[in-house]
Order: C-alpha cells, then sequence, then structure tokens
C-alpha cells in the first residue's frame, strides 16, 4: 500500500538464485540437448564427451577478466571453442552470461591449415584426449598469442610435448601456464546417440548409467583441470581463485589428488591414494612459480 494505492510487491527471488546471478553459478540445464548430427570430421567414439556446466562456472571470472581487457562486456566477449561435440559449450555460457560463442561442427584442423579462423578473444575448449589432439592444441595455443583455457587430463602436464610447446625453460614466471583444479572431480557427459558402446547392451552401459535428458550420459574418465595460458602479466595480476577450486600459478603447485600417475610426487604423497572424487589433499607440493604467492584456494570442501 503506497500513497493510497494497492503497489504489488516486487517478485520474490531465491536465495540460490541470487547467488546464481551474482557468482555465475551454474544451473542444471532442464530441456533436452538435441539430437546428435553426423559429424563433418572424423573422431574417436571415447572422445565423444561433453564438459559438466560447473567446470564452466569456475572459469566465469577469468572470462569477464579478458572481456574487460579487451573492453567488452561479457555478453559480447568471442569465445572460440574449436572442438565440436553436440554444442552443449555454447548453451552452457549462454546460460552464464557468454552467448557470443563459436563451436560449429567444422574441422578444427583444417580450418588451421586454411588460416581461416573466426575472430575470437579468447579460446575455450575441452578437447578430444586421444592422440595427437593435446598435442596439437598446445602447438596452436602456444603460437597464438590470445588467451586460451583447455580443460585436460592431469597427465597432459607429464609429457615432453607439453614443454615443448609452452616452454619450461623459456620466458618468466609471468608467461608459463596456470592452472585451476577443482576440489570435487569433473564429470562429463556423452550425448546420447555419440557413443555405441553406451547404447542399451553396450559394452560400457552398465559402467555409464547415470542419465540426464538434458546433458547426456555421465563419464568420468580421468582427473582432469583447466589449463590456463596466454593472460600476459597484467591479467595474470588480478586471477583469483574461483569458488570450489584451488589456483595454481605452476605445475609444482598442484595438490596432490591431481598428480598424475607419472608424476614423481604421488609416492611422497603416499603412493597415488589420494582421494580423487575430493581431489585436494590439503598441502601446497612447493614455492609458486607466479610471483613467490603460494598456492591459493577459494571456497570450501565440497564432498
Amino acid at each position: 500500500w503506497e500513497a493510497g494505492a494497492v503497489v504489488p510487491l516486487p517478485k520474490a527471488v531465491s536465495s540460490s538464485e541470487a547467488a546464481g546471478g551474482a557468482t555465475g553459478e551454474a544451473r542444471q540445464p532442464s530441456v533436452p540437448h538435441p539430437v546428435p548430427q553426423p559429424l563433418a570430421f572424423s573422431a574417436a567414439e571415447d572422445d565423444h564427451c561433453e564438459t559438466a556446466p560447473e567446470a564452466y562456472a569456475h572459469i566465469v571470472s577469468l572470462l569477464r577478466l579478458v572481456a574487460r581487457k579487451r573492453g567488452v562486456p561479457p555478453e559480447e566477449l568471442r569465445i572460440w571453442d574449436p572442438y565440436y561435440c553436440n554444442g552443449a559449450v555454447a548453451r552452457h555460457l549462454a546460460a552464464l552470461g557468454f552467448p557470443h560463442v563459436h563451436n560449429a561442427n567444422e574441422d578444427f584442423y583444417a580450418r588451421l591449415d586454411s588460416g581461416d579462423l573466426p575472430e575470437h578473444d579468447v579460446l575455450l575448449t575441452n578437447p578430444p584426449y586421444t592422440h595427437p589432439h593435446p598435442e596439437r592444441l598446445l602447438a596452436h595455443c602456444a603460437a597464438s598469442g590470445t588467451p586460451w583455457l583447455a580443460l585436460m587430463p592431469n597427465w597432459v602436464y607429464t609429457k615432453d610435448y607439453y614443454w615443448a610447446a609452452l616452454g619450461r625453460s623459456h620466458g618468466t614466471a609471468d608467461t608459463q601456464p596456470f592452472y585451476i583444479a577443482p576440489r570435487k572431480r569433473y564429470n562429463y557427459w556423452t550425448p546420447r546417440g555419440r557413443r555405441s558402446d553406451l547404447t542399451s547392451g553396450g559394452a560400457k552401459a552398465k559402467t555409464h548409467g547415470h542419465t540426464n535428458a538434458a546433458l547426456g550420459i555421465r563419464t568420468s574418465p580421468f582427473v582432469s583441470f583447466w589449463y590456463c595460458g596466454g593472460f600476459g602479466p597484467a591479467l595474470r595480476k588480478r586471477v583469483t581463485p574461483p569458488e570450489g577450486c584451488v589456483l595454481c600459478w605452476s605445475t609444482e603447485e598442484l595438490p596432490p589428488g591431481v598428480l598424475s600417475e607419472s608424476d614423481p610426487r604421488r609416492k611422497v604423497w603416499g603412493g597415488g591414494g589420494a582421494d580423487t572424487r575430493n581431489v585436494i589433499g590439503g598441502r601446497s607440493l612447493g614455492r609458486s612459480n607466479g610471483g613467490g604467492k603460494r598456492q591459493k584456494s577459494g571456497g570450501a570442501d565440497q564432498h
């Protein structure tokens, strides 16, 4: 009641909705995913996995930093994911306020060979994990001069091609990649119809039993985290750990629970017996390589 008239109260907003709007929290989609269409390139069936919404929510702050550096609002930031599966990246990022995503059913390597790349401010992708995709992606990222974020397995940093592409012994600490490791292991989602071994009666149907109409069939084949590069000294100084994650300025800071099985430090921490479902084991394994900072952790433990 105001000035002698009935004035409707504003619509109530739940605390979870308010938090989501403020922090970029991922909301689970409810609309069934599109029926997969034939791919315009050859691909191994094992590579047909899409990223979970919460993994994208963890890098919202990084995308906003890039947008600010480019002088554009987040909704105008041009994001390129060169590896297509079923288009979930565009749907998930649009829900987080980034609708300008190029993720087309096209051959990434053919575009590289032609030199005709889509205009973009940042490359963001979950590449196929089979050989030689991570190696080819990293070679491109290192030469591009553009900020990039790649969600990849924990064994990638132990490969010779990783440091050959990014240069362990070249440049300064400010030019090296940094890492966003989730406190809770990421799941992946295979769109129904993309893998024959996940159909009824297939070889892996029983081990990939959880399904979601909007996301697909759940799997989690590897411990994974975000590898981030091309940000430059100015942007790196403004990076903060996302809630629910640990920010590591070098591989020496990776927590025990995300170390590769081939990393000798796993023996120091009990032979690799860390709980990789709740991946953060607690302590930093070494001094930071990014400005002398110690490992920083965002948010509370998730179980």
